[in-house]
Protein backbone atom coordinates (compact mmCIF):
# COMPACT_ATOMS: atom_id res chain seq x y z
CA UNK A 1 0.00 0.00 0.00
CA UNK A 2 1.59 2.90 -1.30
CA UNK A 3 2.35 5.55 1.74
CA UNK A 4 0.25 8.81 1.55
CA UNK A 5 1.89 12.41 0.40
CA UNK A 6 2.25 14.80 2.92
CA UNK A 7 1.81 18.16 1.62
CA UNK A 8 1.03 19.96 5.46
CA UNK A 9 4.31 22.15 4.84
CA UNK A 10 4.50 22.70 1.10
CA UNK A 11 1.15 23.24 -0.34
CA UNK A 12 -0.39 23.43 3.19
CA UNK A 13 2.12 26.50 4.12
CA UNK A 14 1.26 27.64 0.27
CA UNK A 15 -2.12 27.83 1.29
CA UNK A 16 -2.02 29.76 4.07
CA UNK A 17 -0.20 32.35 2.22
CA UNK A 18 -2.68 32.20 -0.48
CA UNK A 19 -5.65 32.97 2.30
CA UNK A 20 -3.42 35.55 4.19
CA UNK A 21 -2.77 37.32 0.88
CA UNK A 22 -6.23 37.32 -0.09
CA UNK A 23 -7.23 39.37 3.24
CA UNK A 24 -4.52 41.71 2.85
CA UNK A 25 -5.69 42.49 -1.28
CA UNK A 26 -9.28 43.57 0.21
CA UNK A 27 -7.07 45.85 2.43
CA UNK A 28 -5.68 47.26 -0.62
CA UNK A 29 -9.18 47.66 -2.38
CA UNK A 30 -10.63 49.55 0.79
CA UNK A 31 -7.10 51.60 0.31
CA UNK A 32 -7.39 52.13 -3.23
CA UNK A 33 -10.91 53.19 -3.52
CA UNK A 34 -10.37 55.48 0.02
CA UNK A 35 -7.43 57.07 -2.15
CA UNK A 36 -9.19 57.81 -5.11
CA UNK A 37 -11.98 59.42 -3.23
CA UNK A 38 -10.46 61.46 -0.95
CA UNK A 39 -7.47 62.20 -2.77
CA UNK A 40 -9.05 63.47 -6.47
CA UNK A 41 -6.74 66.23 -7.06
CA UNK A 42 -3.15 64.16 -6.83
CA UNK A 43 -1.15 64.27 -9.76
CA UNK A 44 -2.14 61.95 -13.04
CA UNK A 45 1.78 60.32 -12.16
CA UNK A 46 0.37 59.55 -8.55
CA UNK A 47 -2.64 58.28 -9.65
CA UNK A 48 -1.41 56.31 -12.48
CA UNK A 49 0.79 54.61 -9.63
CA UNK A 50 -1.45 53.77 -7.31
CA UNK A 51 -3.49 51.87 -10.28
CA UNK A 52 -0.36 49.83 -11.69
CA UNK A 53 0.65 48.38 -8.18
CA UNK A 54 -3.28 47.81 -7.50
CA UNK A 55 -3.12 45.91 -11.35
CA UNK A 56 0.08 44.29 -10.49
CA UNK A 57 -1.46 43.10 -6.51
CA UNK A 58 -4.78 41.83 -8.63
CA UNK A 59 -2.55 39.80 -11.12
CA UNK A 60 -0.37 38.53 -8.37
CA UNK A 61 -3.44 36.75 -6.37
CA UNK A 62 -4.78 35.41 -9.61
CA UNK A 63 -1.01 33.85 -10.03
CA UNK A 64 -0.78 32.00 -6.30
CA UNK A 65 -5.13 31.44 -6.65
CA UNK A 66 -3.81 29.39 -9.86
CA UNK A 67 -0.96 28.23 -8.69
CA UNK A 68 -3.03 26.36 -5.47
CA UNK A 69 -5.73 25.74 -7.94
CA UNK A 70 -3.60 23.56 -10.20
CA UNK A 71 -1.76 21.82 -7.43
CA UNK A 72 -4.44 20.99 -5.53
CA UNK A 73 -7.12 20.50 -7.67
CA UNK A 74 -6.31 19.63 -11.20
CA UNK A 75 -3.51 17.45 -10.00
CA UNK A 76 -5.53 16.04 -7.08
CA UNK A 77 -4.22 12.13 -6.34
CA UNK A 78 -1.51 12.79 -9.16
CA UNK A 79 1.49 13.20 -6.78
CA UNK A 80 3.98 13.26 -9.40
CA UNK A 81 2.59 16.56 -10.33
CA UNK A 82 3.19 18.14 -7.02
CA UNK A 83 6.93 17.35 -7.37
CA UNK A 84 7.48 20.44 -10.38
CA UNK A 85 7.25 23.74 -10.91
CA UNK A 86 4.44 25.16 -12.96
CA UNK A 87 4.78 28.91 -15.28
CA UNK A 88 2.30 30.97 -12.80
CA UNK A 89 4.05 29.88 -9.52
CA UNK A 90 7.36 31.21 -11.19
CA UNK A 91 5.61 34.30 -12.83
CA UNK A 92 4.20 35.65 -9.50
CA UNK A 93 7.81 36.12 -8.50
CA UNK A 94 8.12 38.91 -11.12
CA UNK A 95 4.99 40.42 -10.10
CA UNK A 96 6.42 40.67 -6.31
CA UNK A 97 9.99 42.27 -7.78
CA UNK A 98 7.88 44.95 -9.64
CA UNK A 99 5.71 45.87 -6.75
CA UNK A 100 8.74 46.16 -4.29
CA UNK A 101 10.55 48.10 -6.86
CA UNK A 102 8.29 50.91 -7.53
CA UNK A 103 7.68 51.17 -3.47
CA UNK A 104 11.27 51.49 -2.25
CA UNK A 105 11.82 54.14 -5.35
CA UNK A 106 9.12 56.05 -4.57
CA UNK A 107 9.81 55.88 -0.58
CA UNK A 108 12.85 56.82 -1.90
CA UNK A 109 12.18 59.84 -3.52
CA UNK A 110 10.79 61.16 -0.14
CA UNK A 111 14.06 60.22 1.44
CA UNK A 112 15.85 62.43 -0.57
CA UNK A 113 12.74 65.23 -0.18
CA UNK A 114 13.66 65.38 3.37
CA UNK A 115 17.40 64.81 3.32
CA UNK A 116 18.89 66.16 0.16
CA UNK A 117 21.01 63.01 0.73
CA UNK A 118 22.58 61.28 -3.11
CA UNK A 119 24.00 58.77 -1.01
CA UNK A 120 21.74 57.16 1.56
CA UNK A 121 19.22 57.61 -2.23
CA UNK A 122 20.97 55.97 -4.33
CA UNK A 123 21.77 52.77 -1.72
CA UNK A 124 18.13 52.76 -1.38
CA UNK A 125 17.52 52.42 -5.52
CA UNK A 126 20.43 50.10 -5.59
CA UNK A 127 18.99 47.90 -2.49
CA UNK A 128 15.79 47.79 -4.57
CA UNK A 129 17.14 47.09 -7.86
CA UNK A 130 19.30 44.00 -6.64
CA UNK A 131 16.12 42.80 -4.88
CA UNK A 132 14.09 43.12 -8.52
CA UNK A 133 17.30 42.16 -10.53
CA UNK A 134 17.49 38.72 -7.99
CA UNK A 135 14.43 38.08 -8.48
CA UNK A 136 13.93 38.18 -11.92
CA UNK A 137 17.55 36.04 -11.92
CA UNK A 138 14.87 33.29 -9.76
CA UNK A 139 12.13 33.03 -12.01
CA UNK A 140 14.79 32.34 -14.76
CA UNK A 141 16.15 29.38 -13.12
CA UNK A 142 13.13 28.03 -11.83
CA UNK A 143 11.80 27.45 -15.68
CA UNK A 144 14.98 25.89 -15.94
CA UNK A 145 15.41 23.82 -12.94
CA UNK A 146 11.44 22.45 -13.25
CA UNK A 147 12.04 20.42 -10.05
CA UNK A 148 11.42 21.99 -6.32
CA UNK A 149 14.18 18.85 -5.16
CA UNK A 150 16.71 21.54 -7.01
CA UNK A 151 15.54 24.94 -5.25
CA UNK A 152 18.33 24.64 -2.71
CA UNK A 153 20.16 25.47 -5.37
CA UNK A 154 18.96 29.37 -5.66
CA UNK A 155 19.58 29.91 -2.01
CA UNK A 156 21.93 32.18 -2.24
CA UNK A 157 19.69 33.86 -4.90
CA UNK A 158 16.85 34.32 -2.78
CA UNK A 159 18.37 35.21 0.48
CA UNK A 160 20.44 37.88 -1.20
CA UNK A 161 17.30 39.40 -3.09
CA UNK A 162 14.78 39.27 0.12
CA UNK A 163 17.72 40.29 1.99
CA UNK A 164 18.56 43.31 -0.05
CA UNK A 165 14.91 44.09 0.33
CA UNK A 166 14.78 44.07 3.75
CA UNK A 167 17.71 45.85 4.05
CA UNK A 168 16.51 48.94 2.00
CA UNK A 169 13.01 48.64 4.11
CA UNK A 170 15.25 49.14 7.58
CA UNK A 171 17.27 52.21 5.96
CA UNK A 172 14.32 53.98 4.53
CA UNK A 173 12.66 53.27 8.27
CA UNK A 174 15.66 54.91 9.71
CA UNK A 175 16.21 57.62 7.62
CA UNK A 176 13.05 58.97 7.51
CA UNK A 177 12.64 58.58 11.07
CA UNK A 178 16.62 60.08 11.68
CA UNK A 179 15.79 63.14 9.59
CA UNK A 180 12.13 63.74 11.13
CA UNK A 181 13.44 63.76 14.63
CA UNK A 182 16.05 66.39 13.71
CA UNK A 183 13.40 68.57 12.39
CA UNK A 184 11.60 68.90 15.71
CA UNK A 185 11.50 72.86 16.95
CA UNK A 186 10.83 72.47 20.44
CA UNK A 187 6.96 73.44 19.95
CA UNK A 188 4.34 71.18 20.99
CA UNK A 189 2.14 70.80 18.32
CA UNK A 190 4.74 70.65 15.68
CA UNK A 191 6.36 67.90 17.49
CA UNK A 192 3.60 66.13 17.98
CA UNK A 193 2.89 65.97 14.63
CA UNK A 194 6.38 64.80 13.24
CA UNK A 195 6.01 62.28 16.29
CA UNK A 196 2.94 60.95 14.31
CA UNK A 197 5.59 60.78 11.15
CA UNK A 198 7.91 58.83 12.40
CA UNK A 199 5.63 55.98 13.70
CA UNK A 200 3.85 55.66 10.06
CA UNK A 201 7.80 55.65 8.86
CA UNK A 202 8.42 53.00 11.12
CA UNK A 203 4.82 50.93 10.83
CA UNK A 204 5.12 50.87 7.53
CA UNK A 205 9.28 49.64 7.08
CA UNK A 206 8.94 47.71 10.14
CA UNK A 207 6.49 45.40 8.62
CA UNK A 208 7.69 44.84 5.31
CA UNK A 209 11.54 44.40 6.68
CA UNK A 210 10.07 41.70 8.80
CA UNK A 211 7.82 39.50 6.55
CA UNK A 212 11.19 39.14 4.03
CA UNK A 213 13.33 38.21 6.77
CA UNK A 214 11.15 35.58 7.64
CA UNK A 215 11.38 34.51 4.07
CA UNK A 216 14.95 34.58 3.92
CA UNK A 217 15.03 33.02 7.08
CA UNK A 218 12.77 30.20 6.10
CA UNK A 219 14.14 29.66 2.57
CA UNK A 220 17.91 29.31 3.82
CA UNK A 221 16.64 26.42 6.63
CA UNK A 222 13.51 24.67 5.03
CA UNK A 223 13.94 24.98 0.85
CA UNK A 224 12.50 21.62 0.11
CA UNK A 225 9.24 23.45 1.87
CA UNK A 226 6.63 26.14 1.20
CA UNK A 227 7.32 28.47 4.34
CA UNK A 228 9.23 30.68 2.82
CA UNK A 229 6.47 30.78 -0.31
CA UNK A 230 3.72 31.86 2.47
CA UNK A 231 6.33 34.85 3.43
CA UNK A 232 6.66 35.87 -0.19
CA UNK A 233 2.86 35.78 -1.21
CA UNK A 234 2.08 38.07 2.28
CA UNK A 235 5.36 40.75 1.14
CA UNK A 236 3.71 42.40 -2.00
CA UNK A 237 0.45 43.06 0.05
CA UNK A 238 2.34 44.52 2.57
CA UNK A 239 4.42 46.78 0.53
CA UNK A 240 1.16 47.36 -1.52
CA UNK A 241 -0.64 48.79 1.71
CA UNK A 242 2.44 50.56 3.42
CA UNK A 243 2.64 53.06 0.59
CA UNK A 244 -1.18 53.52 0.08
CA UNK A 245 -1.35 53.58 4.35
CA UNK A 246 1.11 56.47 3.63
CA UNK A 247 -1.20 58.41 1.08
CA UNK A 248 -4.21 58.27 2.69
CA UNK A 249 -2.62 59.44 6.18
CA UNK A 250 -2.03 62.93 5.03
CA UNK A 251 -5.62 64.57 5.68
CA UNK A 252 -5.79 62.83 9.38
CA UNK A 253 -1.82 64.72 9.71
CA UNK A 254 -3.42 67.25 8.47
CA UNK A 255 -6.34 67.23 10.90
CA UNK A 256 -4.57 66.78 13.95
CA UNK A 257 -1.86 69.59 12.97
CA UNK A 258 -5.02 72.13 12.24
CA UNK A 259 -7.05 70.81 15.28
CA UNK A 260 -7.13 74.29 17.08
CA UNK A 261 -7.99 77.31 15.53
CA UNK A 262 -5.28 79.77 13.84
CA UNK A 263 -2.90 76.45 13.40
CA UNK A 264 -0.99 76.93 10.54
CA UNK A 265 0.69 73.77 9.18
CA UNK A 266 2.74 73.30 5.44
CA UNK A 267 3.51 69.33 5.85
CA UNK A 268 5.73 69.50 2.71
CA UNK A 269 8.20 72.08 4.29
CA UNK A 270 9.27 69.92 7.00
CA UNK A 271 13.33 70.11 6.85
CA UNK A 272 15.74 68.78 9.62
CA UNK A 273 18.18 71.31 10.82
CA UNK A 274 21.51 70.78 12.19
CA UNK A 275 20.66 73.92 14.70
CA UNK A 276 19.05 72.69 18.27
CA UNK A 277 15.56 73.83 18.08
CA UNK A 278 13.94 75.21 21.66
CA UNK A 279 11.17 77.92 21.83
CA UNK A 280 13.54 80.79 22.92
CA UNK A 281 16.00 80.98 19.93
CA UNK A 282 14.03 83.00 17.71
CA UNK A 283 16.85 83.77 15.31
CA UNK A 284 17.18 80.37 14.64
CA UNK A 285 13.77 79.67 14.08
CA UNK A 286 13.54 82.67 11.49
CA UNK A 287 15.33 81.38 9.54
CA UNK A 288 13.51 78.34 9.32
CA UNK A 289 9.97 79.35 8.75
CA UNK A 290 9.65 79.17 4.66
CA UNK A 291 6.12 81.18 4.89
CA UNK A 292 4.82 84.30 5.63
CA UNK A 293 4.22 84.55 9.46
CA UNK A 294 0.79 85.59 10.59
CA UNK A 295 -0.10 87.18 13.46
CA UNK A 296 -3.80 87.03 14.94
CA UNK A 297 -4.85 90.01 17.31
CA UNK A 298 -8.43 89.43 18.10
CA UNK A 299 -10.45 92.43 20.23
CA UNK A 300 -13.47 91.96 21.87
CA UNK A 301 -15.51 94.90 22.91
CA UNK A 302 -18.73 95.22 25.29
CA UNK A 303 -20.92 98.48 25.63
CA UNK A 304 -23.84 98.83 27.75
CA UNK A 305 -26.17 101.97 28.01
CA UNK A 306 -27.31 103.17 31.21
CA UNK A 307 -30.71 103.98 30.14
CA UNK A 308 -32.09 100.38 30.53
CA UNK A 309 -35.28 101.71 29.43
CA UNK A 310 -34.27 103.39 26.53
CA UNK A 311 -36.06 101.99 23.26
CA UNK A 312 -32.63 102.03 21.56
CA UNK A 313 -31.05 100.11 24.66
CA UNK A 314 -28.93 97.02 24.51
CA UNK A 315 -26.67 95.11 25.42
CA UNK A 316 -24.29 93.65 23.12
CA UNK A 317 -20.89 92.39 22.61
CA UNK A 318 -18.69 92.88 19.25
CA UNK A 319 -15.36 90.96 18.61
CA UNK A 320 -13.47 91.03 15.53
CA UNK A 321 -10.26 90.00 14.45
CA UNK A 322 -7.62 92.06 12.90
CA UNK A 323 -5.25 89.87 10.81
CA UNK A 324 -1.81 91.73 10.93
CA UNK A 325 0.92 90.00 8.08
CA UNK A 326 4.61 90.62 8.67
CA UNK A 327 6.44 89.05 5.90
CA UNK A 328 9.40 86.59 7.16
CA UNK A 329 11.70 88.02 4.64
CA UNK A 330 12.49 91.56 6.71
CA UNK A 331 13.66 89.19 9.49
CA UNK A 332 16.54 87.20 7.54
CA UNK A 333 18.60 90.16 8.16
CA UNK A 334 17.86 90.41 11.65
CA UNK A 335 19.95 88.66 14.68
CA UNK A 336 16.41 87.73 16.23
CA UNK A 337 12.97 88.20 15.98
CA UNK A 338 11.57 90.80 17.81
CA UNK A 339 8.46 89.93 20.10
CA UNK A 340 5.04 90.18 19.47
CA UNK A 341 4.46 89.60 23.35
CA UNK A 342 5.55 93.29 23.46
CA UNK A 343 3.41 94.91 20.65
CA UNK A 344 1.46 97.52 22.03
CA UNK A 345 -2.18 96.60 20.78
CA UNK A 346 -4.36 98.00 18.38
CA UNK A 347 -5.61 101.47 19.17
CA UNK A 348 -9.39 101.19 19.79
CA UNK A 349 -11.40 104.58 19.76
CA UNK A 350 -15.29 105.29 19.79
CA UNK A 351 -16.76 108.80 20.10
CA UNK A 352 -17.63 109.49 23.48
CA UNK A 353 -21.40 110.23 24.43
CA UNK A 354 -22.65 110.17 27.72
CA UNK A 355 -23.66 107.31 29.80
CA UNK A 356 -21.61 104.95 27.67
CA UNK A 357 -19.28 102.68 29.10
CA UNK A 358 -16.75 100.28 26.86
CA UNK A 359 -14.17 97.92 27.84
CA UNK A 360 -11.42 96.26 25.60
CA UNK A 361 -9.56 93.29 25.44
CA UNK A 362 -6.65 93.07 23.10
Amino acid sequence: MDQPVVIDDTFGSALIGLLLGAVLYGVTLLQTWLYFRHYEKDSRILKSVVLLLWFLDTLHLALCARTIYWYLITNYNNPSALADDMWAMSLQTDCNGVIGLIVEVFFARRVYMMSRNWLITGLIVVLACIHFGLGVVFTVESFILVQFSRFPELTWITCTGLGCAAAADLLIAFTMCWYLFRSRTGFERTDSMITTLMIYSINTGLVTSIVATGAVIAFAVMPLNFVWLAFFWVLGKCYVNSLLAILNSRDVIREKASAEPGSFVQMSTIRPHPEDHTPTRRSSLVRKVPTALTVQVQTTTEYKSDYPNSPNSQTSKISFSPTRTTDIEEYKRSDSMPSFESTPPLPVTFPRSPGLHAKFDV
